[in-house]
């Protein structure tokens, strides 16, 4: 009796673990991010749903499309830096871990770790530091005020709950080692036998064609290739992909950048990973589709392009907006997670510990 007690509760501590750790897995980060950036942001353009920012955030308008953006511990806009530069957040609330200046919140509850000044909160908001020619719309509070009327009415005495489920979620995971990992386990991956990259009309069209293994996952090695389709000879990237439904892209160069048209952009775009391994900086001139991978360089999209797909990058020059299209494929598939294999092979050695022990019986 007692062997079958440590068996049900090691298997529910397996599974809850697996669904409830509190660290975002590469998968988990896919999936509840639009973008993702380690360093610094600057943007002039917005963001369709979730964003984490490790350093400053200057500009840009976020979680566009409230509906759409999937469900997380996570605030709308997340920012361990300074948040500053007429700066809109349409919903979800905002964790920012310095000052803001110049920024508006329109939906949800606000958290600053610093100074807020010259900004409108239109929900609960806690301040820590000084409130300076704010306007609160909701709920406050902060360590002192400057040029901010009716503080007195709706004081709030303690941050509320999602403002600590939100702060409390803004450290649970360092997304530097989820995407460096995520690059360096996809780099691994080889090549799908019968995956092809065609050139014709003089090198100026590419088609990218294969067929999906039995998990639906295709896997291209552009090594060789990379700075031949990223080059100012390339006009159109096309598609012609089976029964795929994760389709990684493994490039190697240090600097990268495409003005080509990319076909099939918003059909594709929740599908497709470009993981742009130990490039220093990858630029687009054109609307991209995908999930763009740049773990350690800096992601620019210029002119205006716009990104279907979603940004994870070290740091990010926005000009252009990035449309949620959910990674609707499975990283597991392709590559299992390290704790979730962890965890397997612990159940797998109960497994084998409980037979032993009723043989032995």
């Amino acid at each position: 009796m007692m062997v079958r007690t440590c068996v049900a509760v090691a298997a529910t501590t397996l599974i809850a673990g697996v669904a409830h750790a509190a660290p975002l897995t590469a998968d988990q980060m896919l999936k509840q991010f639009n973008v993702v950036v380690n360093g610094s942001m600057t943007s002039t353009s917005h963001v369709d749903g979730r964003t984490y920012v490790g350093g400053d955030l200057s500009g840009g308008d976020y979680v566009q499309h409230l509906a759409q953006t999937p469900k997380s511990a996570y605030a709308g806009l997340t920012v361990r830096g300074n948040a500053s530069g007429n700066l809109h957040v349409n919903g979800l609330g905002a964790v920012v871990g310095g000052n803001a200046n110049g920024i508006i919140v329109n939906n949800g509850s606000t958290y600053i770790g610093g100074n807020a000044s010259s900004s409108n909160f239109n929900g609960d908001a806690w301040v820590q530091g000084t409130a300076s020619s704010v306007n609160f719309n909701g709920k406050q509070h902060a360590g002192s005020y400057s040029n901010v009327n009716n503080i007195n009415n709706n004081k709030l005495t303690a941050k509320t709950a999602v403002m600590n489920s939100t702060l409390a979620a803004s450290t649970t995971t360092s997304f530097t080692n989820v995407m460096n990992n995520m690059s360096t386990k996809l780099s691994a991956l080889k090549g799908t036998a019968g995956s092809a990259v065609n050139f014709s009309n003089n090198d100026h069209q590419v088609t990218f064609s294969g067929k999906g293994d039995a998990h639906g996952v295709l896997v291209f090695d552009l090594t060789a290739l990379d700075s031949k389709i990223f080059s100012t000879n390339t006009t159109d990237i096309s598609f012609n992909l089976t029964n795929a439904s994760t389709v990684i892209f493994n490039t190697d160069n240090k600097s990268l950048s495409l003005t080509a048209n990319f076909n099939q952009a918003q059909a594709l775009g929740s599908s497709l990973i470009w993981n742009f391994a130990g490039a220093s900086s990858v630029t687009v001139n054109r609307t991209f589709g995908g999930q763009v991978l740049v773990a350690d360089g800096t992601f620019s999209n210029q002119g205006g392009a716009n990104i279907e797909g979603g940004v994870y990058a070290k740091s990010f020059i926005q000009n252009g907006e990035v449309h949620l299209q959910q990674f609707s494929g499975s990283l597991a598939t392709a590559v299992p997670e390290a704790e979730t294999s962890a965890m397997m092979l612990a159940g797998l050695g109960l497994l084998a510990f409980v037979a032993r022990r009723r043989k032995s019986a």
